[in-house]
């Protein structure tokens, strides 16, 4: 390979190679892989009056003018960079005083293995250049020289006639060097199309004064093989030599970093397709989980209206759905939460957050199923306030997840304890239990989705294996971090939540705002309610609860149909309050009641104000409730709804539109 045979010559130890570049009349020298030269040969001397030993590394830009060192540097950094060939045309100081200009060229150099180790190269003056000025038959080494090159040299009259080849000219175009000198490309069976490049770029060349290059390659059918031509011409425009240079080792390294590239470029999109079909498939099932939930929630409170709870089983029936719907919901939750911290797409409203505060609510909602499993709750707060920069409703979710695993893992008449504490920039929740604990082989992938390894299990009976992947997840979100220890099975297990000191210039903690309180049902006497439900189960169990209540309830599967009865409903059927599903057949939610509100403004003597509009969705994320406040509804609410919650929220809606309506 040419590219081998150039890395021999870039470090001349052969003595036969080195008595010829100690002799030869132009400037050859090698660099590294960083462009730095290793060597130059004694001309370097004789044109600049530099010492050789001096002109190593970058010691040669010396005699490079200031102005153009900048632009010389860039050139090698940029040919070392891409382990390319690369020239340059540049002023060098001469040891007359004088300043020429000068053509430095390189070719890589590499290895049997196609690795880059450097440059092999010439710098040459411009009207002495090797293109200009070949050595004459009296040069004892000038034309061995040339012969010794790993590249095809041939030089041309202003005819386009051959004047001299070198041995590597002979081996390319398969014909003896000494037939080519009177020669034209055409005569001596050159392929057409490369005697036609060589011709044009010579004859460019002595019209223009100016260096030219061009590629081409030859196909074997076997095999195909890349070369780079470069041509310049002497002062006097009447001779032109091109330097031939194999690149096809180059080549083939630059095809398979694109092909590599593109393979990359093409599994990045092909993950980005996939996590963004899971996304959809989740936001999916999401929707189609939470609508049959409703249903089934809404039954419940139609069954307890109905039957005696003070009977055992039936009280213990309805719990256990009123439990089941909770659970459901919880996994949902969990499930979209881990998938959007996971994807970076969760976002988190910070603040400056006082722990003891958050840390006894999270105590608070655990407490009854620490009750059931007889296991006792310690806090240990410290007498201060300890603030941490933070999402008040994620740091209780990290902490109620960690409790929940704490009791579910401890055996009755255990404790759980939940301490608090500060040290240096950081602060420490640590939740501490005396169950089961954690062997030391399941350790390492604790806080990894979806772990199920036989060992885990025993510390999760149920659940999608995510709580503990959400809380890392929340945590590396607010700048934290999670930890776990545990002495080994049965030792219990200690988690850690680490958040970030709040510093003294950050904001104040919002004010907490009460939970909303629950209102009863069985008060919508006089409320005319229109209800828009695509799902047909949680339509009629919604329509029921709210009769039940009191209200008097149209129900419609689709915006189309809720848009024909207030056309043809008169002014004593008219709804008080809307309530519609955002996921409807047709027109969504957002649509519909844009169409409800076209409707409104074009008859004010039967809407002389808006329809109050509560939107139900199985949607939760915070610019889902955005999107639809956005589009008009006064009252957002994620499935499963409370129905005391919602029918105090109709209750409301109703007193104040009809205080409103003149």
């Amino acid at each position: 390979m040419v590219a081998r045979r150039v890395s021999q010559a870039a470090a001349p130890s052969d003595s036969s190679y080195r008595r010829l570049a100690e002799h030869a009349p132009g400037v050859l020298w090698s660099a590294s892989a960083t462009g730095e030269w290793l060597y130059v040969n004694p001309a370097w001397t004789r044109l600049t009056g530099q010492p050789a030993e001096q002109a190593l590394g970058w010691g040669w830009l010396a005699c490079v003018p200031a102005d153009q060192r900048d632009r010389v540097r860039a050139a090698v950094v940029k040919g070392a960079a891409d382990a390319a060939p690369f020239e340059v045309v540049h002023g060098l100081a001469t040891v007359g005083g004088r300043q020429v200009d000068a053509h430095t060229q390189a070719h890589p150099s590499l290895q049997a293995n196609q690795q880059f180790v450097g440059f092999s190269g010439t710098c040459l003056p411009l009207r002495e250049s090797a293109a200009a000025r070949l050595p004459a038959d009296d040069e004892p080494d000038g034309r061995q020289l040339l012969d010794l090159l790993p590249h095809a040299v041939v030089a041309y009259d202003s005819s386009l006639r051959y004047l001299y080849a070198n041995r590597a000219a002979g081996e390319l175009f398969g014909i003896e060097p000494a037939v080519f000198a009177g020669k034209t490309a055409r005569e001596l069976g050159v392929a057409p199309y490369i005697a036609a490049a060589y011709e044009q770029a010579v004859a460019d060349t002595l019209a223009a004064r100016a260096p030219q290059s061009f590629d081409y390659r030859i196909d074997t059918g076997s095999s195909t093989r890349h070369f780079r031509v470069r041509v310049v011409a002497d002062g006097e425009g009447r001779r032109a030599v091109a330097s031939t240079f194999d690149v096809s080792a180059w080549v083939r390294v630059q095809v398979e970093q694109d092909t590599l590239l593109l393979r990359e470029q093409a599994a990045r999109t092909q993950a980005e397709t996939a996590i963004g079909i899971r996304d959809q498939f989740l936001s999916m099932v999401s929707h189609e989980l939470r609508s049959p939930l409703n249903g089934i929630q809404s039954w419940a409170h139609v069954l307890e209206s109905r039957v005696d709870a003070g009977v055992p089983t039936v009280a213990r029936a309805l719990a256990g759905i009123r439990t089941g719907v909770q659970q459901q919901v919880r996994l949902i939750d969990e499930l979209l939460d881990a998938t959007h911290a996971m994807t970076g797409r969760l976002q988190l409203s910070m603040a400056m957050e006082a722990l003891a505060p958050i840390v006894e609510r999270a105590i608070a909602r655990a407490a009854p199923k620490a009750a059931e499993r007889k296991v006792s709750l310690r806090a240990e707060l410290p007498p201060g306030d300890v603030r941490v920069w933070g999402s008040a409703e994620r740091i209780e979710q990290m902490v109620g997840h960690l409790l929940g695993n704490a009791i579910k893992f401890s055996q009755p008449d255990s404790q759980v304890s939940v301490r608090i504490e500060a040290a240096q920039d950081e602060a420490r929740i640590a939740v501490g239990d005396t169950g089961k604990g954690i062997a030391a082989d399941v350790m390492p992938y604790l806080f990894d989705p979806f772990r199920q390894l036989d060992a885990f299990r025993a510390r999760r009976p149920d659940g999608l294996g995510l709580g503990l992947t959400l809380v890392r997840h929340l945590a590396e979100l607010q700048g934290g971090r999670v930890a776990a220890q545990s002495a080994g099975d049965g030792q219990g297990a200690v988690f850690s939540i680490y958040l970030p000191l709040a510093g003294e210039g950050q904001a104040s903690t919002p004010v907490a705002r009460p939970e909303a309180a629950a209102v009863p049902a069985g008060t919508l006497s006089d409320v005319r309610i229109l209800l828009v439900e695509g799902h047909a189960e949680a339509r009629g169990a919604l329509a029921e609860s709210l009769q039940q209540a009191g209200g008097a309830v149209v129900a419609c599967e689709s915006g189309a149909l809720a848009l024909e009865h207030l056309r043809r409903a008169g002014a004593g059927e008219l709804p008080h309050v809307i309530v519609s599903d955002m996921t409807l057949p047709g027109m969504d939610g957002s649509d519909t009641l844009a169409r409800i509100r076209e409707l409104e403004r074009g008859a004010p003597e039967r809407f002389p104000l808006p329809t109050p509009a509560v939107a139900l969705s199985s949607a939760s994320r915070c610019e889902d409730r955005i999107g639809a406040l956005a589009a008009g509804f006064q009252v957002y609410l994620a499935k499963p709804v409370e129905f005391p919650q919602l029918v105090g929220l109709i209750q409301n809606l109703a007193r104040t539109a009809s205080l409103e309506r003149p």
